[in-house]
């Protein structure tokens, strides 16, 4: 791994600002999301992390804060997350301290698609790498609330109307420490703002509707705890790509012990182009098992994954180990130290990853001829954090890192011969680990936070392009590349505003890196509290993206403005909110709309026009 001396300086030249963390947060009575309020723990915290409570907040509107970023991939729980310049595995998500992989290689079954809002107390924001199951960009943690001794019901609905056309609703029952929760959603893929359907856009031969359908289980008695939970959907549409999700079904449970925990979960999934109009029928079967065992210092995790694809046309059938039985494990021990105003985390561990199907081998040399069945991967992460007050609203603080990480599995060894002069996707079995330093400092001032960062990457894993004999081949290479950017969160009493910006570079390519979203300004402001009723308006400015990379045929985007309105209403046990989302109905898509592989439909894919939406919780204690 070459590292020159000026990359070797590069983030120390970046900044030298500081932070205090804020330990309690406003609420915030604009949305709801069927969440209990929980009140936020005083308790040190690394810069750069952030504790949300979601009790009055969807989580889109939660993961779109503090650097972090959403794309919109099918329906609305079928997401991802960005932050910061990093993306999908880079970026952990765990909940109660659970790894949920995707089985689809394209993550149509995203990590946060398994969270159910109604159990929910906490998210955390992780944007550190030295802590147990951080990955290379970050942490998010999603913590359910314990089931309590009295006698509770819980009732959540959101339904929405004009152009996305969905409810979705949940029970909770809660008792004696046990809990068992049903979920419901269903709904049709939405319309853009000029009133167009996927039919219309997107070649399905109808608007077909989706449904998803979840059952839960969790327990403790003592120092024991216990979990059970079985969803499953079907017919999720995947404009961006050209397979859609027709079945998907998750089994998962969990035993723990005091602060030890043992778990599994099990998904199949099954995606394939029927609901669309095409001249070919593709299909992927995919199946992931993860087992895991998680402690306050420990992590150790074992995954299974398979996948196989079929392309058929009229003439020729190809049959593609697409996901060949792929094996990993992983363990890591964490340690922290808090000494004086400086608080230090870090972990160790190793990661292995081996190939099932030893004679896929030979579909990989002819890239790779050093190609190898198994690699094993040392990975460690460091975080020094020091925060300071000035005076009793100035504070500031000053974050130091560096880690390294084993590359994401696929890339290393996903296999689709695709037929004529399509690309093949290949995986690269001789990929080095991604090696980073980063310093992220803050000026927190009253309710002002103004966070700074500067992040250089060796060895980050990038798309490419190869041709072998005429044929095109899409495959990973390692690249340097640095991540600069400024995140803005301001809260008042009746004002909030919330402002992203990355500025990321290919070194390798000198061009721009791809995927990165632009300039993002988010405004709302409240109303004062009356009878019970809170209104607001919220104004969202997103800026044109014009820094891509051409050659992975990423492309520019326009910059867009999008408003929303809304009110709630709080009586005794019953919370409602009535919003109009999209208000002045603007045609608009996101930067991060693209999915750069060869399932890729290569649509821009536009975003619902005027959306009204009602949410209506009611929560009681017998």
């Amino acid at each position: 791994m070459k590292i020159n001396k000026s990359a070797r300086l590069f983030p120390l030249l970046i900044l030298f600002v500081f932070v205090l963390k804020i330990n309690a947060q406003e609420k915030d009575s604009v949305k709801n999301y069927w969440l209990n309020q929980i009140e936020i723990k005083s308790s040190r915290m690394n810069l750069g992390d952030t504790e949300m409570p979601v009790e009055k907040e969807n989580l889109s509107s939660i993961l779109n804060k503090s650097g972090f970023s959403l794309i919109r991939k099918g329906v609305f729980f079928a997401q991802d997350i960005y932050s910061d310049g990093f993306k999908k595995s880079d970026i952990s998500v765990v909940i109660d301290g659970e790894r949920y992989h995707s089985a689809c290689p394209n993550r149509m079954d995203s990590p946060i698609s398994r969270v159910n809002p109604i159990e929910l107390s906490t998210v955390d924001l992780i944007k550190t790498s030295g802590l147990l199951q951080s990955g290379l960009g970050g942490l998010v943690e999603f913590h359910r609330s314990e089931p309590e001794e009295n006698l509770k019901i819980k009732v959540g609905l959101s339904g929405t109307g004009e152009s996305s056309q969905s409810i979705d609703g949940a029970v909770l029952f809660e008792g004696y420490k046990n809990r068992l929760t049903f979920r419901y959603a269903s709904g049709k893929p939405y319309e853009d703002a000029e009133g167009r359907n996927f039919k219309d856009n997107y070649g399905y031969k109808e608007n077909f509707n989706y449904m998803l359908n979840e059952v839960s289980f969790h327990g403790k008695s003592g120092n024991i705890k216990y979990s059970a939970a079985f969803t499953y959907s079907d017919d999720i549409s995947f404009p961006y790509l050209k397979m859609d999700e027709r079945i998907n079904r998750i089994f998962n449970s969990s035993l723990s012990y005091k602060e030890n925990k043992i778990y599994f979960n099990y998904t199949r999934h099954i995606m394939n182009n029927s609901l669309r109009v095409s001249p070919m029928f593709m299909e992927t079967d995919a199946e992931n098992l993860t087992i895991g065992a998680v402690g306050n210092f420990y992590e150790v995790v074992y995954r299974n994954w398979n996948a196989d694809n079929q392309i058929i046309m009229p003439m020729a059938k190809v049959e593609n180990k697409l996901i060949p039985n792929l094996s990993l494990f992983s363990a890591a021990v964490n340690k922290k130290w808090a000494i004086s105003s400086f608080l230090i985390s870090g972990k160790v561990g190793i990661v292995s990853h081996s190939l099932g199907e030893e004679n896929q081998l030979t579909f990989y040399q002819t890239l790779y001829p050093g190609a190898k069945e198994n690699r094993l991967f040392p990975t460690f992460g460091i975080s020094v954090n020091y925060s300071t007050a000035f005076y009793k609203n100035l504070g500031a603080g000053l974050l130091i890192e560096a880690a390294s990480e084993a590359p994401e599995i696929e890339t290393l060894y996903i296999a689709v011969t695709r037929p004529m002069n399509n690309p093949n996707w290949v995986g690269n079995p001789e990929l080095n680990q991604s090696f980073k330093t980063t310093i992220r400092g803050s000026i927190n001032y009253d309710r002002i936070r103004v966070e700074f960062f500067g992040t250089n990457v060796w060895n980050y894993v990038n798309q490419t392009q190869i041709t072998v004999n005429g044929k095109p081949n899409v495959t990973y290479k390692n690249v340097d590349a640095y991540m600069l950017g400024i995140n803005l969160d301001a809260e008042w009493k009746y004002l909030n505003i919330n402002a992203n910006y990355t500025y990321a570079q290919n070194q390798t390519n000198d061009s721009p890196l791809a995927e990165i979203p632009p300039l993002k300004i988010t405004t709302t402001l409240l109303s004062p509290e009356y009878s019970g009723f809170i209104g607001f308006i919220k104004h969202t400015y997103n800026d044109a993206q014009t820094r891509v990379d051409f050659s992975l045929s990423e492309n520019s985007t326009v910059a867009w403005n999008k408003f929303d309105i809304g009110i709630s209403y709080l009586y005794k046990h019953l919370y409602l909110t009535l919003e109009v989302e999209n208000l002045t109905n603007q045609l608009y898509y996101q930067h991060l709309s693209y999915l750069r592989d060869p399932f890729a439909s290569g649509a821009n894919v536009f975003e619902p026009g005027r959306t009204l939406r009602l949410n209506i919780k009611y929560d009681n204690i017998f």
